[in-house]
């Protein structure tokens, strides 16, 4: 009886004790493409403070507005540690790494962009983000479509962890979250 019970209590240790120590699935994880390679994670990006959007190259206004909002902000507040992840809603189009990070790195040069290699991980992938993105078939337009979507900015601290969803870049607003992130 007195072996058992300890049997049991060596058990319900253990079986806590993995909980604590294996990883939890991170939500706001990715293997996504990028200049790194083709599993580019959270990981990669440890000790950063990331800035991430989700957006895409061919985007006629919102994307540039928000990036050249957002470069504007990171120069004012000059942080080595502030890193600006941009994960491309059109991997169709934005599968040149090179040529999509180039477009990027115009508006703030410590930038990656990251690229899904298929419809369904970028579904996914939004989902868990939150963002909301719909293709749109333009008849008669050079362009062929468009992308609708939502235009947040996501935050997550060094350790890869999400802190905040901005949804408000009204620039008052958006310099005040992103200094307060990025202090150390």
């Amino acid at each position: 009886m007195k072996r058992n019970f300890i049997f049991a209590i060596l058990v319900l240790v253990l079986i806590l004790t993995s909980f604590y120590f294996i990883p939890k699935n991170n939500p706001y994880d990715f293997s996504l493409r990028s200049e790194f390679g083709e599993q580019t994670t959270l990981k990669n990006f440890r000790g950063k403070k990331l800035i991430v959007y989700f957006g895409y190259t061919f985007c006629p206004d919102v994307c540039p507005a928000t990036l050249a909002l957002l470069s504007q902000t990171l120069n004012k507040i000059k942080n080595d540690k502030a890193y600006l992840l941009f994960i491309s809603l059109d991997p169709q189009r934005d599968k040149d790494i090179e040529k999509t990070n180039e477009w990027l790195r115009y508006f703030y040069p410590h930038a990656t962009s990251l690229i899904a290699k298929n419809e369904k991980e970028l579904e996914k992938l939004a989902k868990n983000y939150g963002v909301i993105y719909e293709k749109i078939d333009l008849k008669d337009s050079v362009m062929q479509y468009s992308i609708a979507h939502s235009n947040e900015i996501y935050l997550i601290d060094e350790q890869g962890k999400f802190q905040k969803a901005l949804k408000d870049l009204n620039p008052e607003e958006l310099f005040k979250d992103l200094k307060t992130f990025l202090q150390d």
